[in-house]
């Protein structure tokens, strides 16, 4: 003889995480159940539900329910062992399109990365053979056209300062003097009193300089005012 289930009432139960408690009819310590221990076709469990269901021991010592099910609900039709036998051929029927399908839907995208590709081979092809006469007939008229004088340019008549011209609008700001009556050479910065008065005669010797650093190198010193 088969042994006679447990029975108790489902006195809690946690749906989002599929477990729950059975309190024994006869009394006793609650029994640990969970989603799995009932069938697959069979509803959720509902706190006050009559469980029938075989207790297990633990290797730990926890008592968990196997095997249960709900009292008063009966198993969908639809997973009996007779409803699978007879159902064999539609199901094998329906799944040759589905293992078809994704194939099919994998072959599209790479024809259609092939014909980008080669659209775009064609299309770079026919840019280089236009552009290759361009490129040559320009790298050869390059180097004459540089030879040759441009027509529309007109000839420069400007001719070169001289070199007193050169000096004669300077650069540079200091000016080397030197004294008529004692001979000395004394250089002058702007600001200085004599600075705007002092001419420089470049056929006499007397020189323009940058910074007084270069004048004093030259053997000139400053003047006294």
């Amino acid at each position: 003889m088969a042994p006679v289930p447990h029975k108790g009432q489902l006195t809690s139960w946690k749906d989002d995480r599929g477990f729950g408690f059975i309190k024994p009819e006869g009394g006793g310590k609650e029994v640990f159940l969970h989603i799995s221990a009932l069938p697959r076709d069979c509803r959720r469990p509902q706190v006050g539900d009559t469980i029938l269901y075989k207790k297990v021991t633990q290797p730990d010592g926890k008592v968990r329910a196997a095997q249960a099910s709900i009292q008063g609900v009966v198993p969908s039709p639809l997973q009996t062992p007779t409803s699978i036998s007879t159902t064999p051929r539609p199901k094998t029927a329906k799944s040759i399109p589905t293992t078809l399908r994704p194939q099919t839907a994998r072959r599209q995208p790479k024809q259609d990365v092939w014909l980008q590709a080669l659209v775009g081979i064609l299309g770079l092809t026919t840019v280089a053979l236009f552009a290759a006469p361009l490129v040559h007939r320009t790298f050869l008229l390059s180097p004459v056209a540089s030879i040759l004088p441009s027509p529309l340019a007109e000839p420069d008549t400007t001719a070169p300062p001289s070199p007193v011209e050169a000096f004669t609008e300077p650069t540079c700001m200091v000016k080397g003097n030197i004294s008529i009556s004692s001979g000395n050479k004394l250089y002058h910065v702007p600001g200085m009193e004599d600075y705007e008065g002092t001419e420089i005669h470049l056929d006499k010797g007397e020189r323009w300089f940058c910074t007084e650093a270069e004048a004093i190198a030259a053997g000139w010193r400053r003047a006294p005012r």
